[in-house]
């Protein structure tokens, strides 16, 4: 298992661009992307220089969906829906999922019982850095992209009434003891 680190990035702006490093601080891929508007898109390129993966939003709205790109063959697409949002998030196509808390901030990638990635926050001498735990080299481009994605949607957007409904424990409470009565 590799690990990588994304440096978290609190903006507002429509675009960004971000370095993905290893352990020893070496250049592992670029991210750049635009948000909020209709050619929404995320960029992963590798230590080449070469576009490995995109993802370009097809849905808009405060529960975006995107496409997943890579190496030019559509593989798959995810989005976050509110019945999902905080327990599991399903990628289409790809058979992963995502679980765990997207409001802390730490998160699980999985194919089937195999987990594909860790994402966590830590505080590095340069800043805070989402820490990227990833078992597969080959999908590590995929769950760069996906990690951005997550990260962007839940801290780095505008805020809205339900994002900041989100960012707060929640606790949901059951009781096996509900009486009817008839009138």
């Amino acid at each position: 298992m590799r690990k990588l680190y994304l440096k978290q990035i609190n903006t507002h702006s429509s675009q960004t661009a971000t370095t993905v490093r290893d352990i020893n601080g070496k250049a592992e891929y670029l991210v750049t992307g635009s948000f909020g508007r209709e050619d929404a898109f995320i960029h992963v390129y590798n230590n080449l220089g070469q576009l490995v993966v995109e993802l370009k939003q097809t849905s808009f709205g405060l529960l975006p969906r995107f496409t997943i790109t890579f190496q030019d063959e559509e593989v798959g697409s995810i989005g976050v829906s509110l019945g999902t949002l905080l327990d599991v998030i399903y990628v289409r196509d790809l058979n992963w999922f995502i679980r765990g808390s997207l409001t802390s901030g730490t998160y699980h990638a999985y194919h089937k019982q195999t987990r594909l990635m860790t994402v966590k926050p830590v505080k590095r001498p340069n800043g805070l850095f989402n820490e990227l735990t990833i078992k597969n080299k080959a999908q590590e481009p995929i769950l760069i992209g996906i990690a951005v994605i997550l990260s962007r949607w839940l801290f780095n957007t505008k805020p809205s009434p339900l994002k900041n409904l989100l960012r707060q424990p929640i606790t949901l409470a059951y009781s096996d003891k509900i009486t009817l009565k008839n009138h």
